[in-house]
């Protein structure tokens, strides 16, 4: 319809299409609710952060009496010790490397080469060389809706967080497919 025949319109004609139109434009424009719920699930780091916030002692559990601690150092290697008393298994690797990749969005991947994967199976957690088997796993970090391969090394996710945590940081694990768990590594304060 010409601009200058709906300039002619009747009033009431002219208003409901001006909220039509609107509607439509805005309806294009707006953002999805999964969007909003990635953003609350995982918020961005704060401003001021840096590397150096990842320098210390990083604790979650999987189960009751279990813990998973990474030590991260500031020379760039890590160690991972995991205990679970209950089934009488403990593992403490060697020093191994961890890299940083800064996301556009305000997170960030933490990259640990040759982490084992624990809270999922023991033939995952036991696997040589760390990390989970792209031909039988499939990681997704879901903060940003990608797929990640793992062979190797274990990612996890840096993001802010809503509940008052040192540093106003987490480490996010990534999910496998078919699972809804997922757990974060939370800095133990100092």
């Amino acid at each position: 319809m010409p601009l200058k025949r709906i300039i002619h319109m009747k009033p009431g004609i002219k208003q409901i299409s001006v909220i039509i139109l609107s509607t439509m434009i805005c309806a294009c424009a707006r953002i999805s609710p999964s969007d909003i719920n990635q953003t609350k699930l995982c918020p961005g780091y704060p401003q001021n952060f840096s590397q150096d916030d990842l320098i210390g002692t990083w604790v979650t559990s999987y189960s009751l009496n279990d813990t998973d601690t990474i030590i991260i150092n500031a020379d760039g290697t890590f160690k991972q010790v995991y205990d679970d008393p209950d089934a009488s298994q403990r593992y403490e690797s060697d020093w191994a490397e961890w890299t940083i990749e800064y996301r556009d969005n305000n997170l960030a991947r933490l990259h640990l080469k040759g982490m084992r994967l624990a809270g999922v199976s023991e033939s995952v957690f036991n696997r040589v060389g760390g990390g989970v088997d792209p031909e039988f796993f499939t990681a997704i970090d879901y903060c940003e809706n990608e797929v990640l391969e793992m062979p190797n090394e274990v990612v996890l996710i840096v993001t802010g967080t809503t509940s008052d945590a040192p540093r106003g940081i987490i480490l996010r694990q990534t999910r496998l497919a078919g699972s809804e768990w997922t757990w974060s590594f939370e800095l133990l304060e100092e």
